[in-house]
């Protein structure tokens, strides 16, 4: 059920939006817009009230991946907007000893699709330039599952269900051209969400990684 706090967020979002979009693009030897494609691996977890999601055992983070576009437009010679469109991974596992002394497990898997909008600065270095970025970004569920290894099923539907559809998240990246070019890209991301996730329990998701840009109109001589 979508929480009644998003509301003002979507529309900052939107407002956000329509300023990027209109908002005259500074003279330079690249086009208005800078397009791209990347690829993200990060560590994922859940915060908050996790343990009241699981049985008694070992809770972590576990791995996940984003893929995606994003565009940048600059405002001006040192700040830029950045806007994505990306499908991302998030959850955590739970692992537990049995009584009999072997090992089973339970995981939360969750999918969302997510637009981040972004400010960006960029830093002058000796021969690159150093980007960081932050903002807040708006993610819609598509996936909700828990997995449970054979040996240690119950019903979890009541829980499961109980996640929430939408997931508002700050989140900062650091960004650094690896050719000379800038057309590929090496970035570090960090995000963490604002509100709790789920109906029942205060869960907020939590990310971090490294991720890889290629982009496709991007050629500084």
């Amino acid at each position: 059920m979508p929480n009644q706090n998003y509301t003002p967020l979507k529309t900052f979002c939107l407002l956000f939006l329509l300023f990027f979009l209109a908002t005259p693009p500074v003279k330079s030897q690249n086009k208005a817009f800078i397009a791209g494609a990347f690829i993200g691996f990060y560590g994922i977890e859940i915060k908050g009230q996790i343990k009241d999601m699981y049985s008694p055992g070992k809770i972590s983070g576990k791995g996940g991946f984003s893929f995606g576009f994003n565009v940048k437009r600059d405002f001006s010679k040192k700040f830029y907007g950045a806007l994505e469109m990306r499908y991302i991974q998030k959850g955590s596992i739970n692992t537990i000893i049995t009584y009999a002394g072997s090992q089973s497990w339970e995981a939360i898997h969750l999918g969302y699709i997510e637009v981040p909008l972004s400010v960006g600065l960029k830093i002058k270095l000796k021969k690159k330039q150093l980007y960081f970025e932050s903002g807040l970004a708006y993610a819609r569920m598509i996936i909700s599952k828990m997995m449970l290894s054979p040996s240690n099923y119950w019903d979890c539907s009541a829980k499961i269900n109980n996640f929430k559809r939408n997931d508002i998240s700050w989140v900062a990246a650091l960004k650094y051209p690896i050719l000379k070019n800038e057309k590929l890209v090496l970035g570090l991301r960090y995000s963490y969400s604002l509100f709790t996730i789920h109906s029942l329990y205060k869960l907020y998701n939590m990310d971090y990684g490294i991720e890889l840009y290629y982009l496709f109109n991007r050629n500084v001589k």
